[in-house]
């Protein structure tokens, strides 16, 4: 039987750098909206798997997130072989410590997928477009809902009593069978109207397939929005 920890509702503070998964790619159609010598903001940056990258592309790149050992991660797998190297700061995304109007694109790769409630997911695109100049950008890649595939749409419906909403479902360990994280799935309405009803427009939306850190093969948007 499944548990779930209280805490599992929002684990990722005190999970191992090493385990946090990171397996989506970065897509290229994130360099048609990063001006030359742009300063980026990398929400919820993880190991470094985006913030890399696009520092080695010459754009200024602040990496931000709540665990300290995976921010360790990163700084040790960033290194002092390009400039500018990316810098990695401990934050909220519900908070974000910069001022308004500071960069001039916003990242979110494989990160709202594990933000588990709606009202917190609105809070962190509102703070992403305060802190966002005018007219800039928020890149965002994440997981959709795959009901054509039987593990996911059990888990879809077999976790719902323990969610509470729809696509979320519990990611447990294959030897325990206890709960690691809860993680939501997303449709395409909802990632629309979660930009457009937080201040943006949606100006790039492209559906893809991603790899999940089990290795299933599930749907995946990646959506581009700008500050309205």
């Amino acid at each position: 039987m499944k548990k779930l920890v209280n805490d599992r509702m929002n684990p990722w503070p005190c999970i191992k750098g090493k385990d946090i998964p990171a397996t989506i790619d970065l897509d290229p159609v994130i360099y048609n909206y990063a001006p030359t010598c742009a300063m980026v903001l990398d929400i919820g940056c993880a190991c470094g798997k985006v913030s890399i990258p696009l520092s080695k592309h010459g754009y200024s790149v602040t990496g931000i997130d709540i665990n300290t050992d995976v921010l360790e991660l990163a700084k040790d797998s960033s290194g002092p072989d390009w400039s500018p190297s990316p810098s990695f700061l401990k934050g909220n995304a519900t908070a974000l410590p910069f001022p308004d109007e500071t960069f001039d694109l916003t990242v979110m790769q494989a990160f709202l997928t594990t933000v588990v409630s709606k009202e917190e997911r609105d809070r962190i695109i509102r703070e992403a477009c305060r802190v966002l100049k005018p007219q800039s950008c928020l890149y965002i890649a994440d997981f959709g809902q795959t009901w054509h595939s039987k593990i996911y749409r059990e888990r879809y419906i077999n976790d719902l009593p323990v969610t509470k909403e729809e696509g979320s479902f519990l990611a447990c360990d294959e030897k325990t069978g206890e709960c690691d994280y809860v993680a939501h799935h997303f449709t395409e309405k909802e990632l629309v109207f979660l930009l457009i009803e937080n201040g943006f427009e949606v100006v790039f939306f492209k559906r893809d397939t991603f790899v999940t850190r089990t290795g299933n093969r599930v749907n995946g948007f990646v959506v581009v929005g700008r500050k309205s």
